[in-house]
């Protein structure tokens, strides 16, 4: 394989995942942290979020321990299943939820903008086949 290609497509990728957006000056909690939330305030519950992030389940008690840290959960025992956890959004939650979900609409409507319909759907396909062909090499690994 061509080692320039194989370079720019490495430094592309890397880009890309560093690439963060810019919403307002405020202390944002990660991604992953804002799509559980977001899960939470829709369902109340936390089963499918490891398949949903294609994250690990000590990732996902992570998440959440930094989210009950900074106020914006509650966990507590289920009274009718005592094996279960409960957990809440508190105002503070919601709150975050509703200025970020504005701010990341606002963002995505913008990028979705500029990169256009065409170039967009492209992105989508490729990306998709992109990751389809990593899980498969992990399958064969």
């Amino acid at each position: 394989m061509d080692e320039r290609l194989r370079n720019e497509f490495i430094n592309t990728f890397l880009r890309l995942l560093k690439t963060k957006p810019r919403f307002p000056a405020r202390r944002w909690p990660s991604w992953g942290a804002m799509f559980i939330l977001k899960k939470l305030e829709e369902d109340g519950n936390v089963n499918g979020i490891c398949e949903m992030l294609h994250i690990t389940k000590p990732a996902v008690t992570y998440i959440l321990n930094s989210l009950e840290k900074e106020g914006y959960i509650t966990r507590s025992i289920d009274i009718s299943d005592r094996r279960r956890i409960e957990i809440k959004l508190t105002g503070r939650g919601r709150e975050l939820i509703k200025i970020h979900i504005q701010s990341f609409e606002i963002f995505m409507n913008e990028v979705l903008t500029r990169f256009g319909e065409n170039n967009s759907r492209t992105f989508i396909r490729l990306f998709n086949r992109l990751a389809d062909i990593i899980e498969e090499l992990k399958e064969e690994q």
